[in-house]
């Protein structure tokens, strides 16, 4: 029933947000930040903190695993105990239900009622204190925990290391916002500045290299075509966002295999953008005055499944389709005008390339939809506008 000969997805789990790369793009030295606060238990087994913050899609997880997962493999080579224990705060959302995450890491079948939060922590410590563990306790989404009635978790947890006469617990706390902001002074006394790590969105640089990088993981070779990969790039370029990136290169694996590709088309990831997000709705669009709608008809025409198609073929269209609508052409100056009006609004994209013989010229395209799609709806809007002006009469 799921057999499939697959020409384009060779290893679709490469693909997952769960999945953590060898290779963290752009967030090296973020990577050297976690060593730099975590070189005292590595060397001298003392408890450790690290806060990390910023934006959805900037790698906070992402750092946050990868760094234990090598951490750990650097203590089983020392003969030492390192564990960790995950828990998104979104989904254990009491600090009940993080303790108990973290009582299980040394007995899965620990029952789930009848002991007090305070319980729980001294059960933790003892445990820790048995198995002589350096134990690391990564609460991600921690601000929607702390902004809840109950905020006396992190004190308790950044305090314990100070009862333990074995093993250690240290803390990385992840969050989209300033810890300042989320809890009180007394627990922001472990969390130093010096312990807290930024992470900015990716630079269109940094997404491109991320869509190359999981591409090759997970694509079969040449199935993603460098025009294709900057399409992803750029489209996710607006929000700084790596998890948006892999979702559209995801969807649109699936949707040139789907649709019998050899390789991923730019027109396989505009119908993937589409369906994740798309900035192209029927309120942008039946604003638009009649002549605009008459341009950027004629440009979804010219682009047809290419990745972007310059200004001057587009306005080559442009005098083939205001024929068919029986209306003048405007000249360069307003068709140019009408371009960057649309493109303030999110429905294309220009850029300027330089040509082989020098010149520089303007190249147009459109991310967030298929051309033909955008066209089929332009053209029942303009014949909608055209009976009314009927009716009228």
């Amino acid at each position: 029933m799921f057999d499939r000969n697959s020409r384009i997805i060779r290893d679709g789990a490469t693909l997952s947000f769960e999945y953590i790369p060898e290779k963290l793009v752009g967030r090296e030295a973020h990577m050297g930040e976690m060593e730099r606060l975590f070189s005292p238990l590595a060397f001298d087994g003392k408890s450790c903190t690290a806060f990390l913050w910023g934006g959805v899609g900037t790698g906070k997880t992402a750092i946050a695993k990868r760094f234990c997962l090598d951490m750990g493999t650097y203590f089983q080579e020392k003969g030492r105990r390192m564990g960790t224990v995950y828990s998104n705060c979104r989904i254990k959302n009491s600090e009940y239900a993080v303790m108990l995450d973290a009582v299980r890491h040394f007995d899965p079948s620990f029952p789930d009622r009848g002991f007090s939060l305070e319980e729980l922590v001294s059960i933790l410590a003892r445990s820790v204190e048995s198995k002589k563990e350096a134990l690391v306790i990564v609460l991600d989404e921690v601000d929607v925990m702390l902004r809840g009635p109950k905020k006396n978790l992190i004190y308790q947890l950044s305090r314990l290391p100070e009862q333990l006469s074995a093993g250690s617990i240290s803390l990385i706390l992840i969050s989209q916002y300033p810890l300042a902001t989320l809890i009180d002074e007394a627990s922001m006394s472990t969390f130093r500045r010096s312990n807290m790590i930024s992470f900015a969105r990716y630079t269109p640089e940094e997404l491109l290299t991320i869509v190359k990088y999981r591409a090759s993981l997970a694509l079969s070779d040449d199935a993603l075509p460098d025009e294709s990969a900057e399409i992803i790039a750029v489209a996710a370029s607006e929000y700084g966002d790596a998890r948006y990136a892999l979702e559209i290169l995801e969807r649109a694996a699936h949707v040139a295999e789907k649709e019998g590709e050899s390789e991923v088309t730019p027109d396989c990831i505009r119908i993937a953008s589409a369906s994740v997000y798309s900035d192209v709705s029927e309120v942008k669009l039946n604003n638009l005055d009649r002549n605009k709608k008459i341009v950027l008809l004629s440009i979804s025409r010219a682009i047809k499944t290419a990745a972007s198609v310059s200004m001057t073929k587009c306005e080559k269209t442009y005098a083939v389709v205001c024929e068919e609508y029986n209306i003048p052409a405007k000249k360069h100056t307003q068709f140019y005008t009408y371009v960057m009006d649309m493109e303030k609004l999110g429905l294309l994209r220009t850029e300027v390339k330089r040509e082989p013989d020098g010149g520089r010229v303007t190249y147009i395209s459109i991310d967030n939809i298929p051309p033909k799609e955008l066209a089929n709806k332009l053209e029942y809007l303009l014949d909608e506008e055209s009976h009314g002006e009927i009716d009228l009469e």
